[in-house]
């Protein structure tokens, strides 16, 4: 019944199911982590349009119309959205739309812990776990400077980095290890234990794995070289000390101060402490979400690929971030609007997937779309940018599994529609 109600009003829903078992089937595991690229299935694709293309990603120019969605139809999709968690059980869901800077859309769906009844709130922790790569790649963006850019070689910031191939260790980058071009094995992810491992453990292993491919040839899903991008990045900021420290404090100074995000931590006992971290849930044989432990480490070898713990609110204030080219909502510029856009951008090898920085591009009636999404952990998340219109959402669930991935699918397919039925409005 929710369905012909809402397709009355809002006839484009329809199209939103048509990614959904597509995304499942590209489902890939990596340490307990569930990562999909965001790519659409064949029915979706646009004949006109490569998604495998180099072009650029195109915004949103200064001065032009932006196409405003109704608050009528944000309100009709809102009710949708809320119903469809309802009618899988996803114990609970925040989720906020951004236009022009502004949220146009919040809800807080259900419960952080279903056993104690708890509500969810807008600064109630999740595990973000797949956006902290593009976490990683803002982090960059706030060093590049002179000094400094994603082109930089990993042996200036940190001269023992090294191949098992030692005639290529000198040519892998920054941008390489982010972009997951540095030709290191995507095996690699399932040898190291985040029990145990340790941040120079995913150096060490990075010397001694195979070489696939020369840096900057092949794109291989690889958590390890996205974790080393991270962890070489506080090299460049005049840091020297353990690299798990630096990280954490330099994500702390350049992004999560200035950005007002202080609900945002790496650390699951702190999120933890704070009273407001999510439940983990699990999907039981009795046909139901019940609470569960986290299984993750205090200290994360992986942490600049999976580890953030953030809240609706402090994800919101990113999105408007990367939304307004590297303006913070408060007005403070923490990296150039060249530097934000670049890591959008998919790398440029022939299986890059159309993954950039941390973020991958696909198209939908012909509205590019930025984003990521997966689970970590327990918890699922989704976080998109459609830079042509100067809109994104960001979704997070305190579950995983196929039922809470199909209500974050429907999201950029949804938000897509409206956007162009706004703009096909306002050309009239």
């Amino acid at each position: 019944m929710r369905w012909w109600r809402l397709c009355r009003g809002l006839v484009p829903v329809i199209l939103f199911t048509l990614c959904v078992h597509d995304a499942a089937a590209q489902a890939e595991f990596r340490n307990g982590g569930l990562v999909i690229p965001l790519q659409p299935g064949e029915s979706e694709v646009n004949a006109e349009m490569d998604v495998s293309d180099m072009a650029a990603v195109h915004t949103l120019d200064p001065g032009a119309t932006l196409p405003t969605i109704p608050p009528e139809t944000l309100e009709r999709f809102g009710e949708y959205i809320a119903g469809l968690s309802q009618d899988y059980g996803l114990p609970g869901m925040a989720f906020a739309v951004v236009q022009d800077g502004e949220i146009v859309l919040q809800q807080t769906l259900g419960y952080a812990n279903v056993k104690t009844g708890e509500k969810l709130t807008e600064h109630t922790r999740f595990n973000a776990g797949p956006a902290t790569q593009a976490l990683t790649s803002l982090l960059a963006a706030t060093l590049e400077d002179g000094s400094f850019t994603y082109d930089k070689p990993a042996q200036k910031l940190w001269p023992r980095f090294r191949l098992s191939a030692q005639s290529l260790s000198d040519k892998v980058t920054i941008r390489n290890l982010l972009t997951m071009t540095a030709g290191i094995p995507d095996y690699t992810d399932d040898i190291l234990d985040p029990a145990w491992a340790r941040p120079e453990d995913v150096l060490a292993l990075i010397a001694q794995a195979p070489v696939i491919a020369e840096p900057g040839e092949r794109f291989n899903v690889s958590q390890v070289s996205v974790a080393a991008g991270g962890y070489l990045l506080p090299r460049a900021d005049g840091k020297e000390g353990e690299f798990y420290d630096d990280y954490v404090d330099t994500v702390q100074e350049r992004i999560f101060t200035p950005l007002g995000m202080a609900d945002s931590t790496f650390s699951l006992a702190t999120a933890q402490a704070s009273g407001q971290m999510a439940s983990a849930h699990t999907y039981t044989d009795r046909g139901r979400y019940d609470p569960t432990e986290f299984w993750q480490p205090e200290q994360n070898a992986f942490t600049p690929a999976i580890g953030l713990k953030s809240s609706l609110y402090d994800m919101t204030r990113w999105l408007i971030t990367e939304l307004n080219m590297g303006v913070g909502p408060d007005g403070q510029r923490i990296a150039d609007p060249v530097s934000i856009r670049e890591r959008w951008q998919p790398a440029r090898t022939a299986d890059s997937r159309n993954y950039g920085m941390g973020w991958s591009r696909r198209y939908y009636r012909n509205v590019e779309i930025i984003g990521t999404m997966g689970s970590y952990d327990r918890h699922s998340m989704a976080m998109a940018i459609f830079p042509g219109y100067r809109t994104g959402f960001v979704a997070l669930v305190n579950a995983e599994g196929p039922d809470a991935l199909k209500v974050l699918s429907e999201l950029p397919l949804g938000i897509a529609e409206m956007l162009k039925s706004a703009e096909q409005q306002s050309a009239r």
